[in-house]
């Protein structure tokens, strides 16, 4: 099993003292990796609601503060010497694939080949609305720009002639350190994410499922990696779920690792059973300190264990 925090990169506690102290805390306590999410803008949600939250909402701390997700990964690389660094993840269809592909490789080439790239297709409509793009196209917009990103990866020329990008023997580097590329983290819960985890993926990335529904959705996961000659077989299942130390149990509308060390040691176990081989944390109290204390009673009180 593998453990990543997902760093604080929204709110007012985020900034460089946090990325430093966070990175400083995983690298000393043996964390597998250190995740950061990606939005460009934080319009007012009138038709979009915010899946981390009962209530649909964004808190309004993170309006105020959202460092990207390139620029954080860049000084980590240059802070850090062993915990792996991943994108949890980027909306991919708000941003050239082009640049992308060379952002990562450069981004791998910089890190000494830690980073994993974690890619969704974005859920909140009014962002989408203010960068100019269109909102219903965008799973076939990040599907063409995997494809074109893995060509350009792989390719001394590549040559795309597709619904949206159109060039011919185009070079670019450089490649990636990870060959043949940096691990490929798909996310997303619905079928339409599973068949691009199938064609494109390394790891598929799901967010906030109950073990149940994870061990129900691995069916149809192993249909579509076998529709596409894909090994079933070990193939990674990367969760991303919230991680709160509390004095009693998850509550209603709370994941089932919010609870009491033990809750959250079984909970685990559960998550394993139903095929999770890989967790991102997402720490939802976004403070500093309590980032700290929450690495802290992981690695003392649940990671022995599992």
């Amino acid at each position: 099993m593998k453990y990543g925090i997902s760093m604080i990169v929204r709110g007012d506690a985020a900034g460089p003292e946090t990325f430093d102290r966070m990175a400083e805390r995983a690298e000393m306590h043996q964390w597998d990796c250190l995740w950061v999410s990606d939005h460009l803008i934080m319009p007012p949600l009138r038709v979009s609601r915010y899946p981390g939250r009962a209530d649909g909402q964004l808190p309004a701390a993170w309006k105020r503060t959202y460092y990207q997700p390139f620029s954080v990964l860049n000084y980590l690389a240059a802070r850090t010497r062993t915990v792996r660094l991943g994108l949890s993840v980027l909306i991919l269809p708000m941003r050239n694939p082009i640049e992308v592909a060379a952002q990562i490789a450069e981004m791998d080439q910089l890190s000494g080949g830690r980073i994993n790239f974690g890619v969704g297709v974005g859920w909140c409509r009014e962002e989408f609305d203010a960068l100019g793009y269109e909102f219903g196209n965008r799973g076939a917009r990040t599907d063409d720009g995997l494809a074109l990103i893995k060509s350009l990866w792989s390719q001394d020329k590549t040559t795309v002639d597709g619904p949206y990008y159109h060039f011919a023997d185009a070079e670019m580097g450089p490649k990636p350190l990870q060959q043949p590329h940096p691990p490929i983290y798909i996310g997303g819960n619905t079928p339409a994410a599973l068949r691009r985890v199938a064609r494109f993926g390394d790891a598929w990335h799901p967010f906030k499922l109950t073990p149940q529904a994870l061990a129900e959705a691995r069916p149809a996961l192993e249909a579509a990696l076998q529709r596409e000659g894909r090994p079933i077989a070990g193939f990674p299942i990367a969760l991303k779920i919230p991680l709160t130390f509390q004095d009693g149990p998850a509550m209603e509308g709370q994941a089932p690792t919010e609870g009491r060390a033990q809750d959250i040691i079984e909970s685990l176990k559960r998550y394993r059973d139903a095929g999770a081989t890989e967790f991102c944390f997402d720490i939802m109290t976004e403070t500093l300190a309590v980032a700290l204390d929450t690495m802290a009673r992981f690695v003392e009180d649940v990671r022995p264990h599992l």
